[in-house]
């Protein structure tokens, strides 16, 4: 029963899970079975429970697509998706072993390769069914489909889209559906493979381009998207565009910008192979280039319009100027006139005097002394004021007549006279005194003042009042002009004054607290307290009054009566208003509580009513000086009444009563002053004054003043045309910052500065850091990090461009208007910029001092560490923010520095970019400081200030600079010092300290410039060493980087210390000597100068010689510590630089005199900076001129500095660029030198050959030698002399100076002792040959006896030249028949058993004589690397491999044995001398040396297999050519052989004898033929060095050094790009050298323009006309010598000596001639003269068709010796040393260095070639080794041995495109020579590939 009800409730629940099956359509007859079969689950309820894996299961059985939805309906799959354990879903008996958790991509890759195994043990197995394989495939597409699963999951909760895209994609392509999550059929062997393969490629690719760009790695993954498919399939277009869909929703919208800007590009086009193709480009790297096309031009137009934008220039002076300045033509004031001319002004008047007239360094700049003339007042006042001397109010011109001061009588006659009597004396008193001492004597110093202000411009007024203002001196206000009855108001001019003070708050909740305030006074609104006088006073001065209230010390703010200098009469002072300002200090003796301006109106008030009435509407109180008030005219009365019923307060001072009554009115105080004590009144005023502004409102602000000014018809400065349009720009410009937050100005106005910036910054050092990374080579890492800094720029140009409105108005205002404007613009800027972030910044500022005060006390009572890292974290965020809110003009102009570099780095080169410096240079000119170091990131760009020097040079010419530098703690009085002494603009508010280095131009006088040496000062300003805001932020190499910096680029350096803290000393004196240290060690030689500032003033002597021992002791300490971090042997200061303690510290008073805000400077202070200006410009003047660069060096050598400073080692990383350009100039210079003594004695070798070939010479005594090139030599030496001392880097160049002449001796001795040898060995022959000759000459002579004893029994016989010729052979054939039967036959000598003899005793190798027999005839040799290589034992342990590069070595120098056996045996051949047994012996030595020239390190040697191979090889060569040598010997040195040769000959001597005096003409053609190949051979040999020497003098690659010569073969290679010539090049560098000089001759002479014909031509013309001469002086000679009878051998004596030195014509072969009978020795004259002329047109004809293989001496060997240099070769990358010196001095050095695998080099264990180039390893953090030595650090590859210590290579960042290029593009060629794979960490970059031969050469030609 139970078991029937559990059957029915089964089928029941059956039923019901059936009902819901076909409710979702499913078929339940065929899945009902399935789900209880698969899942167990027999009701509807179960549904409920099932997971995700379940539905996997499942889906492996759906027979159509449309099931799997249903079920997933059915299942709620929806959410069920969670993260998979795979092991789960197998029982134990499943043979699937997967992961427990698939969380990346690794592991899917793992199982799927499980999978694949799991199929093939099915597929594999014998005996398996098709549904046991077909369950094996669903078990294997259900493991990879919940692995894809879990997965997916994983890298969704890690928002990983890029991997989750990646899988999708691949998956899809194999048939898995991403709606359902699941196969759509079951996957196979091939379909897994698939899936792993390409899932593991793509995502290698993805990750690798990831790291190093993201925009490359997505455009990996989009291209992976749209091709990747199994090889069976294809993809339609439509398919691709639904990835392309499907990829775009599931990134939605988060790809990067480029790939954003490529879909769009894209997104209308229906072509996806162009999109494909785009992103193959964006993925190689050369869609950047596609990328730069179309952006840069967009880019351009947008600068062309910048710098097109109408800005209107404005007007320098406004009409209301003009008009002024026409009345001032009118109504000149003779007196004010008078006064200009006195004082020199004349010619500045109006408003002439600029700040050039200010900044200038002149005379005064170098003394400090006293004016002795009027017209000096104004130099001496601007320097005075300069320095902030407020003693130069008192400035008069110094008069030794001055009666101002008592003087003793000097009349020493009267000493001994009665004195005067009293009545006498009384006399004197009374009498008036003399004309002398007239008070009008001197200039009133208030009257220079003003003079001075009515002659300077707007911007050195507003200098003056800044000036002024610090000096703590009154300012003109109201400036009546002295020609016209116009009042200016000075409100441009006082502008730039900054002033600072503390109030108390009197009321709210602030009461009792103090507010600080630093503003521009101008702005401030302040009450106005307003001084006058009415009436005369000859007791009481206002001004003195006012003084006593401004200050305690009475400091002379206001000029009064009772100041040094002044006078009664006064010109220019009558109805000038002053003003002045008190500032408090929060202290309780302050005077006033608040800011008060005080005005104080000069001369009578009733005579100025203009000014009066302007005060009276301004000022808060007024105060009266009223004089004699009883008898006060109606004009007095009347204006006291004004003051009296004006709503200010009046207080009247009267000066003729002592007390007054108490007034009725409040508002109305009456104080009598008469006969007052002093400080009771001022007490009494000062209540007064107080009381009043306390209940006094009107605040005013001279800005605020300005249209009241205007109403009362005042000019105001401020108004003019050109300041009103830059005020307007900058306001508009201003405007547009404060649209942002301030601390978000810079990201979003000036975004290129920020953080691209920072992290180019970071790439760029990286680049002196390189690293190998994983499979990566350095060049790799190199390649990267240069695509990485490029995308940077790419980047910075998106963000700058198209450019906002602040830099486009910023950029076009400053092209487009006139100077004067820019000036008035700028300094607006400033001010707006200033009142921007002042207030702002100081908040910042406190609340920083505030954390860092609390972290401090924090650390010193260690309180709780949490609290302390919290104050940190918030010390950091206001770091940040205070950086980030300090914005100034220099944010402006590095902002346009940032756009040059990135557009720099594009290669644009528009008229528009280099506007761009044009501006920052004018900036310079007209006196701004320029960003020399970007404070904020700490770095320097090199091509910015490179561009704004190049500008300067334009502008300026390459002027001479004295570069003055300072370093010092932060907040030292850096900046203040620098613009005291020369009046800088250096930021001196506290502010904003100085970030990073500025740079500014001082000119130097024209009077000065001669006499200093230079025409520019150029003063760099650094920010403060331990800055607090770069603390813990590896501030220590920040300072010593500065340091080494600013100390190297200066001339001098002023190192400012201040006060007597020990540990800030040490600080400061521990940066500089390392820096110092550094300077020496790279040869550059700075000086400084201690600053001492805040000592005591009343220090006494003994206590500064004290500090100064002190010092001198502190900075040895500190030179020893540094010299032990610089690994060198110093101990004392004084050997790093020329220190002298007693005169190299300068001891600096305290600045203030009394405490500030109203303390003015101390004299002593400005004293002390007018002595140090004058010591450095004294030192300047000493210094020696190669220390005073020009524009263009001080380029250079901040390149070089800055460039050493990335390097971790600087010194071994610094590149002395002037030094090199010096050294290479030197060598040009000496390559001439050289080629002009090589040239003569040339020369006198030629003459030299020809008089031992004509026997006129037996001897060559070397002094004889001597005398022949004295004259040249001495001249050479003469210039070279000259050079080093006239050259303007004479001072650089002597440390060469000693070497140089001891190489031009030593060469001229060797070509001497060249010479000499040759010349001896050529006597030698000769007497060699005379012997052999002697016997000749005996059968000679008795043939010629014979002949013409013939001659004379046929003379006057009428025969034919048949029958003549008849008779002599009959005479002759006789004659040699007796000659050869009583000769010695010749000696015939065995030359192979020679050889074979010396052989066998050389080796003697057992049955070594058979193998000599055996040896073949015409074998080459072959090297064999198994046969004739050795290895080497290293420290007892045998050298396991032999490298390709030892092998190419090897080979090499037994090419160079052969090459040099083949050249000896030439030059014997050419000799034409017999055979000799030494010559085996040479050959044998040959093998000798080149067999031990093998470095001792190398790892294998030649054994004496290859010994005895080659030496076999070379000497059975030599023997067939020996053996022709010895026949060619003995058959020219036959007598029966000698005599048939010179039948011919004979018989014309016959001939001539028998034909008597008729035989002239054939005389004359027997001598020419003599003459001819003696003529022939002189040719050729000039010709040869005429070629040489044209070359030399016309081509560039042949005027300078090897350098150039090199760079010239560089360019040919890549030119001609034939592989072969790269290789010789490569493998044999000397011998390619000399090929190349052979071809350059040859393409020279051989062109078409038939120049070879023409040397020679002119070679022959020139020795014809000697010839002719020799024919003239030899027959006027010869008619001169009546008494001689045998004229024809007189004449030939004298024809052969004129020619001796000429050709080669020896007297001896032409004795056949001198017995004839020539007695018309004039016709013998015209008749050599016709024959020479005939000789000349056949050898005219026969040069003609010549060819170089005609020269015996060849054109290209005297050059290659001249250029021969050094051939040493890098031992990294086998490049040859370039320096044209033999045996120079110094390392070797290359400027081109290549790639490793040119020596063969390859990867440990590989056959990968290493492509790293040198000069990146010295820069890299790579290893090397030795042989089998120790691992050494590429950077101190110097410790690695002789052949590396020898060398410097230097780290060079520049694209060395050269032999990139060469790789790339004979890839295929370079693997097969050296027998290796550029694969693996070998792999060519993609940046590789990309290089053209154009820009390649374009690099050649940068150098």
């Amino acid at each position: 029963m139970a078991s029937q009800q559990d059957t029915q409730e089964r089928d029941a629940k059956a039923q019901l899970l059936a009902e819901e099956l076909e409710k979702e359509g499913l078929d339940a007859g065929y899945w009902l079975p399935k789900m209880m079969q698969i899942l167990g689950i027999k009701s509807r309820e179960a549904l409920q429970h099932l997971e995700y894996t379940d539905y996997i299961r499942l889906v492996c059985e759906v027979r159509h697509q449309w099931e799997k939805k249903a079920l997933q309906k059915l299942l709620n799959m929806r959410d069920k998706v969670p993260s998979i354990n795979v092991e789960r879903i197998f029982h134990a008996e499943q043979p699937l072993r997967t992961s427990a958790k698939i969380t990346h991509l690794e592991g899917l890759i793992k199982t799927l390769q499980q999978m694949k195994e799991h199929i093939n043990a099915f597929t594999d197995a014998l005996g398996s069914s098709a549904s046991a394989v077909h369950e094996g495939k669903k078990k294997a597409t259900l493991t990879p489909n919940l692995a894809i699963s879990a997965l997916l999951q994983s890298v969704l909760e890690r928002i990983q889209k890029e991997v989750e895209l990646l899988v999708l994609l691949i998956a899809a392509s194999t048939g898995y559906q991403v709606e359902s999550s699941t196969f759509q059929h079951l996957l196979g062997h091939p379909e897994i493979q698939y899936m792993a393969k390409e899932m593991e490629e793509a995502h290698e690719e993805y990750m690798n381009l990831k790291e190093q760009d993201a925009d490359r790695a997505e455009a990996s993954l989009l291209l992976t998207g749209l091709t990747v498919t199994p090889e069976s399939q294809e993809l339609s277009p439509e398919q691709k565009r639904e990835r392309l869909v499907f990829m775009e929703d599931h990134m939605k919208g988060s790809w990067f910008t480029q790939i954003k800007n490529l879909l769009q590009k894209h997104r209308e086009g229906t072509d996806s192979e162009m999109l494909e193709r785009d992103l193959h480009s964006l993925i190689s790297g050369s869609l950047d280039d596609k990328w730069d096309e179309e952006r840069m031009q967009k880019i351009l137009r947008d600068l062309e319009d910048t710098f097109a934008t109408n800005e209107p220039p404005s007007q320098a002076k406004s009409k209301a100027n003009g008009s002024e300045s026409k009345a001032n033509e009118a109504t000149a004031n003779p007196k004010f006139l008078q006064l200009l001319k006195r004082v020199g002004l004349e010619s500045h008047y109006p408003r002439k005097m600029g700040m050039g007239d200010f900044h200038t360094i002149n005379k005064t700049s170098l003394q400090d002394s006293q004016p002795s003339q009027d017209t000096e007042l104004p130099g001496y006042f601007l320097q005075r004021l300069l320095t902030v001397d407020y003693q130069v109010r008192y400035l008069t011109r110094w008069d030794e007549s001055n009666p101002g001061l008592a003087s003793v009588p000097e009349n020493a006659e009267q000493e001994d006279e009665p004195s005067d009597s009293f009545e006498n004396f009384l006399d004197d008193l009374k009498e008036a005194a003399p004309a002398c001492a007239n008070r009008d004597g001197h200039v009133h110093p208030m009257d220079l003042q003003m003079a001075i202000f009515h002659c300077a411009d707007d911007f050195l007024r507003q200098t003056l009042a800044t000036k002024l203002a610090f000096c703590q001196l009154a300012l003109p206000l109201l400036v009546p002009n002295p020609c016209t009855s116009h009042i200016e108001f000075l409100l441009y001019a006082l502008s730039q004054i900054q002033r600072s003070w503390k109030e108390v708050e009197k009321s709210g909740k602030q009461a009792g607290t103090k507010s600080y305030n630093n503003k521009l006074i101008f702005q401030a609104q302040t009450p106005i307290v307003s001084f006058f006088r009415i009436g005369s006073s000859a007791s009481s001065s206002k001004s003195q009054l006012l003084n006593a209230l401004l200050s305690r010390r009475k400091h002379d703010t206001f000029f009064h009566r009772h100041c040094r200098g002044s006078t009664r009469e006064r010109l220019l002072m009558e109805g000038v208003v002053e003003i002045a300002w008190y500032c408090p200090r929060g202290s309780p003796d302050d005077t006033f509580e608040c800011c008060v301006a005080f005005c104080n109106l000069h001369g009578d008030a009733r005579d100025h009513g203009a000014q009066l009435q302007f005060l009276q509407e301004i000022s808060a109180v007024n105060v009266a000086l009223v004089s004699d008030l009883e008898h006060l005219d109606s004009r007095g009365k009347e204006l006291l009444q004004g003051l009296w019923q004006s709503q200010s307060p009046l207080i009247c001072l009267l000066m003729d009563k002592e007390k007054v009554a108490a007034g009725r009115h409040s508002r109305t105080i009456t104080i009598g002053i008469k006969n007052r004590n002093e400080a009771e009144l001022m007490e009494q005023l000062t209540k007064t004054i107080g009381n009043l502004l306390e209940g006094s409102d009107p605040r005013f602000s001279l800005d605020a003043c300005v249209d009241k000014a205007r109403q009362h018809g005042f000019i105001v400065d401020a108004d003019q045309q050109a300041c009103v349009t830059a005020k307007a720009k900058a306001k508009e410009l201003v405007n547009l910052l404060k649209k942002e937050k301030l601390s978000e100005i810079k990201s979003q106005l000036l975004p290129l500065q920020g953080k691209l910036w920072n992290q180019w910054c970071k790439k760029d050092k990286e680049l002196t850091r390189l690293q190998e990374k994983g499979d990566k080579s350095i060049e790799h890492h190199r390649s990267q990090i240069e695509y990485e800094k490029k995308a940077l720029r790419r980047k910075q140009l998106e963000q700058a461009f198209p450019l906002n409105p602040l830099m486009k108005s910023f950029l076009g205002f400053l092209h487009a208007q006139a100077a004067d404007t820019k000036k008035y613009f700028l300094q607006w800027m400033k001010v707006l910029m200033d009142e921007l972030s002042c207030g702002h910044l100081g908040e910042l500022r406190r609340d920083y001092h505030k954390l860092w005060s609390e972290i401090q006390a924090g650390k010193k009572s260690q309180e709780n560490t949490r609290v302390n890292a919290e104050l940190q974290n918030q010390l950091d965020s206001v770091s940040e923010e205070l950086r980030d809110s300090s914005i100034g003009l220099e944010h402006l102009l590095r902002e346009v520095g940032q756009i040059y570099e990135a557009l720099e780095l594009m290669n644009s080169k528009t008229e528009s970019f280099v506007k761009l410096p044009e501006i920052a240079a004018e900036l310079m000119v007209l006196g701004y400081p320029v960003e020399l170091m970007d404070g904020d990131a700490s770095y320097l760009p090199l091509r910015w200030v490179g561009a704004i020097f190049d500008s300067l040079i334009e502008r300026l010419g390459d002027k001479r600079v004295f570069v003055l530098s300072v370093l010092g703690i932060q907040s030292t009085g850096k900046s203040t010092l620098l613009n005291a002494m020369f009046g800088l603009q250096f930021n001196v508010s506290a502010g904003r300290c100085t970030r990073g280095a500025f740079m500014q131009l001082i000119p130097v006088g024209k009077e000065l410039q001669q006499d200093l040496g230079f025409d520019f000062v150029l003063v760099v300003d650094t920010e403060g060493l331990r800055a607090i805001e770069v603390a813990n932020k590896q501030s220590l190499s920040h300072d010593n980087e500065l340091a080494t910096f600013v100390i190297g680029v200066g001339n001098m350096t002023v190192i400012n210390v201040f006060g007597e803290n020990p540990s800030e000393m040490q600080d400061v004196l521990q940066i500089a000597v390392q820096a110092f240290l550094r300077m020496k060690k790279v040869n550059l030689s700075p000086s400084c100068l201690f600053v001492h500032q805040n000592v005591g003033e009343a220090t006494a002597k003994e206590q500064n010689m004290e500090g100064q021992r002190r010092l001198q002791e502190k900075l040895d300490e500190m030179t020893v510590v540094a010299a032990q971090q610089e690994y060198c042997d110093i101990s004392s200061f004084s050997d790093v630089i020329g220190f002298d303690v007693k005169t190299h510290i300068q001891y600096f008073a305290h600045l203030w005199e009394g405490n500030p805000p109203m303390a003015p400077p101390n004299p002593t202070y400005s004293q002390n900076v007018q002595q140090l200006k004058s010591k450095i410009l004294q030192a300047a003047k000493k210094q020696s001129q190669r220390s005073i660069l020009r524009l263009s060096s001080l380029k250079d050598r901040i390149g070089d500095l800055w460039n050493a400073l990335l390097n971790e080692n600087f010194v071994f990383s610094f590149k002395n660029s002037l030094e090199i350009a010096a050294y290479r100039k030197l060598e040009s210079a000496f390559s001439q030198w050289t080629w002009r003594l090589r040239s003569h004695i040339l020369d006198v070798q030629m003459r030299l050959d020809n008089k031992i070939r004509n026997g006129d010479l037996q001897n060559v005594p070397r002094e004889e030698l001597e005398g022949l090139v004295k004259e040249t030599s001495d001249a050479i030496e003469k210039e070279v002399e000259k050079y080093f001392r006239e050259d303007k880097d004479c001072e650089i160049l002597v440390q060469w100076k000693s070497s140089t002449e001891l190489k031009l001796k030593e060469l001229k001795e060797t070509l001497l002792h060249e010479t000499k040898k040759k010349c001896e060995t050529l006597i030698e022959l000769q007497k060699e040959q005379k012997k052999l000759d002697a016997k000749k000459l005996e059968y000679e002579d008795e043939l010629l006896r014979r002949s013409r004893e013939l001659a004379v029994t046929l003379k006057g016989k009428s025969l034919s030249e048949r029958e003549l010729r008849d008779h002599f052979v009959s005479v002759m054939n006789q004659w040699i028949a007796e000659v050869s039967r009583a000769s010695c036959p010749p000696e015939r000598v065995d030359i192979d058993t020679e050889i074979e003899d010396v052989l066998l005793e050389h080796f003697k190798e057992p049955g070594f004589h058979e193998r000599i027999r055996s040896f073949p005839k015409g074998r080459r040799f072959s090297f064999d690397k198994k046969k004739h290589v050795m290895k080497k034992k290293h420290f007892g342990i045998t050298t396991r491999k032999i490298s390709e590069a030892d092998v190419i070595n090897l080979k090499d120098i037994t090419d160079k044995i052969i090459a040099r056996v083949i050249a000896n045996i030439d030059k014997k051949e050419q000799e034409q001398c017999d055979y000799s047994p030494n010559f085996i012996h040479e050959i044998l030595n040959e093998v000798q040396e080149g067999v031990n020239s093998v470095h001792s390190d190398a790892k294998c040697s030649f054994n004496r297999e290859y010994s005895i191979d080659l030496s076999l090889y070379l000497c059975k060569m030599a023997a067939e050519r020996f053996k022709v040598m010895h026949e060619a010997f003995q058959k020219a040195n036959d007598p029966g052989e000698y005599l048939s040769s010179k039948r011919e000959d004979f018989f014309q001597c016959f001939q001539i004898s028998c034909q008597g005096a008729t035989s002239i003409t054939n005389f004359a053609v027997f001598l020419c033929n003599k003459i001819e190949p003696a003529l022939r051979r002189a040719v050729y040999e000039r010709t040869s060095k005429d070629i040489a020497e044209d070359m030399q003098g016309k081509f560039p690659d042949f005027q300078g050094n090897r350098a150039n010569l090199e760079v010239s073969i560089l360019r040919y290679l890549a030119e001609q790009e034939n592989f072969e010539y790269f290789k010789q090049y490569l493998e044999f560098p000397k011998e390619f050298f000399q090929k190349y000089l052979e071809t350059r001759v040859e393409s020279y002479c051989l062109d078409g323009s038939r120049r070879l014909e023409k040397f020679l031509d002119s070679s022959l013309n020139l020795l014809y006309r000697n010839i002719l001469s020799a024919v003239a002086l030899s027959t006027q000679i010869v008619k001169d010598r009546k008494d001689r009878e045998d004229k024809v051998s007189l004449w030939l004596d004298e024809f052969c000596r004129e020619l001796t030195e000429v050709i080669s014509l020896p007297r001896s072969d032409l004795k056949g001639l001198e017995h004839q009978e020539v007695t018309d020795i004039e016709f013998l004259s015209s008749a050599m003269a016709e024959a020479l002329a005939a000789l000349r047109d056949r050898l005219m004809k026969e040069f003609a068709v010549a060819d170089m293989s005609s020269f015996s001496r060849q054109p290209h060997t005297i050059l290659a010796e001249q250029f021969s240099g050094c051939w040493e070769q890098c031992p990294f990358c086998g490049a040859v040393c370039t320096n044209t010196m033999q045996g120079h001095d110094g390392d070797h050095q290359r400027v081109f260095h290549r790639p490793r695998a040119f020596v063969g080099a390859k990867w440990r264990k590989t056959d990968h070639l290493v492509i790293d180039i040198c000069s990146s390893l010295v820069a890299s953090d790579g290893f090397f080794k030795v042989a089998d030595s120790k691992w050494i650090p590429y950077k101190t590859y110097h410790d690695a041995g002789t052949r590396f210590s020898t060398w410097k290579i230097l780290p060079d960042s520049s694209m060395q495109a050269y032999w990139k290029w060469f790789v790339s593009h004979f890839r295929t060629q370079l693997e097969a020579l050296y027998n290796g794979k550029f694969q693996g960490k070998g792999e060519i970059p993609v940046a590789w590939r990309r290089i053209t031969k154009k820009e390649a050469l374009s690099e050649l030609d940068r150098r």
